[in-house]
């Protein structure tokens, strides 16, 4: 990038006659201050040695720059009032940050700081993604999107409704990951993604099986990224266009999740890792996330095994099976009523045991059966009909939630995993694990940093039926 300009930490305030050249290294989507109605903008910019500082925009001039500062572009900026940072609009950690107005003086410079910029980037692996559940760690992962679902709404616990989009993402092993995309990069990054596949959105997804991460508020992505690991990725993509057309036209992404992931899940190897039901009787606190080692049965047989659902949010609905309706809950305007399978349990350790609720597929694994078929059963089940308790010793990954009307916490089970295919080497010769249950997220639904490269243009590929048009690299906090 050049000598012969000052560098960020050569800038403090009142420093006068400056100019510095820079990457935009980060680019967060627009936000609104907790204390005020000012609109403001965070930037990170990175010089020659990688220092970095943060960039502000307020108000009016977010949208006359934003066109400007283009995410992995080089830019000489002179002129940006330099000032100790306030921390409500504070995006990370640095003393000094540099607002930007019409004052400033801001020129692009044809340079390619390419491999500047992704030496910033420590990526994890997609098997090594289970080492942070639980965590709220920032991630780099690189992928090529080869699916995504429609636009939902939700609802989160503190009452707002929120628009969601899930993407699929794949790597070079064929691992997946189910990518959440919230709020304002569904009307952005999204709306691109769809714009440019090769295919129509899918409109037919069921409850995925898949680990998921997902985005936050100061993500940023880089569309068309001029990286060799993501022209490495196109080229892989290329290769395996076949394999990657049947995976996309099969969907097992959808219903299972490698073995792999879970031979790494260190936390399920150790026995002082599982919590004991008798610490979280009577729990009050929000929304968090157990292992617990035990057996289940169900104790109250005259329970319905199963709700109508919509194909799209798995909310409740009132239509019968099989009708086409508008979702009130995710705004789904061809939304499909399906069965959906549930059961109301009890976890028991040597410790003790509480209730917890199965929804979707771990209610159809603990039950031996299908949600189509508790929809069609009229008698109240025996054993002879489905499962109604595992005898052996299982793990359960179960959630805490707090209850409007009740002090105490209830718990849902998000997946049950047999522990002696846990092992990997241990266990050789064994049935692979299955991820049985709802996809595991990692992070609050707020978000990820991510690296989007679309693989649209090139001629020969939009002739393939194999939709793998995006590659994604999500970006670690430094």
């Amino acid at each position: 990038m050049g000598d012969k300009f000052q560098l960020i930490h050569d800038v403090s305030p009142g420093t006068a006659g400056w100019t510095v050249k820079v990457v935009v290294a980060e680019k967060f989507s627009p936000r609104v201050a907790q204390r005020s109605p000012t609109k403001y903008q965070n930037l990170i910019l990175m010089d020659s040695e990688g220092s970095t500082v943060q960039a502000t925009l307020y108000g009016q001039n977010i949208t006359t720059f934003q066109d400007e500062l283009i995410l992995g572009k080089t830019y000489l900026i002179s002129n940006a009032l330099v000032k100790e940072t306030n921390a409500e609009y504070k995006a990370k950690s640095g003393e000094i940050q540099w607002t930007i107005s019409g004052r400033t003086r801001i020129r692009r410079v044809e340079e390619n700081n390419s491999n500047l910029l992704i030496s910033t980037y420590s990526f994890t692996d997609f098997e090594d993604l289970p080492k942070y559940m639980d965590s709220n760690v920032d991630l780099s992962v690189i992928g090529m999107i080869i699916d995504i679902k429609p636009r939902r709404i939700i609802q989160t616990r503190f009452g707002k409704e929120c628009q969601v989009q899930d993407l699929v993402l794949v790597n070079k092993r064929f691992d997946t990951v189910l990518l959440t995309m919230w709020e304002a990069f569904v009307d952005n990054e999204c709306k691109y993604i769809c714009q440019n596949l090769k295919k129509k959105t899918c409109s037919d997804w069921k409850a995925s099986q898949s680990l998921s991460i997902s985005t936050k508020a100061d993500s940023s992505f880089f569309i068309d990224g001029e990286f060799e690991l993501v022209e490495e990725f196109k080229s892989w993509g290329h290769t395996n266009s076949e394999i990657i057309d049947n995976m996309i036209s099969e969907k097992h992404y959808l219903t299972s999740t490698p073995s792999k992931l879970f031979s790494k899940l260190s936390v399920l190897t150790d026995e002082k890792d599982f919590t004991e039901i008798k610490s979280i009787q009577g729990l009050k606190t929000v929304k968090q996330f157990f292992w617990i080692k035990g057996r289940a049965s169900v104790k109250v047989l005259n329970q319905t095994y199963w709700y109508m659902s919509c194909n799209n949010c798995n909310k409740i609905s009132s239509e019968n099976y099989g009708d086409i309706y508008p979702c009130v809950f995710c705004k789904c305007t061809d939304a499909k009523a399906i069965p959906r399978a549930k059961v109301y349990m009890q976890l028991t350790d040597p410790t003790g045991y509480i209730n917890a609720t199965a929804i979707g597929n771990p209610a159809e694994y603990f039950l031996q059966s299908n949600a189509q078929i508790l929809m069609n059963q009229t008698l109240i089940p025996t054993a002879a009909s489905m499962r109604l308790s595992i005898d052996e010793d299982e793990i359960f990954y179960v959630k805490a939630i707090t209850q409007e009307l009740s002090p105490d916490c209830k718990f849902e089970i998000l997946f049950i995993v047999n522990p002696s295919q846990i092992a990997g080497d241990k266990n050789k010769g064994k049935a692979p694990v299955e991820h049985i249950g709802e996809p595991i997220k990692f992070l609050e639904p707020t978000t990820k940093r991510s690296l989007f490269h679309s693989d649209t243009d090139d001629a020969q590929s939009s002739k393939k039926k194999c939709d793998k048009s995006t590659i994604e690299i999500t970006k670690k906090n430094q």
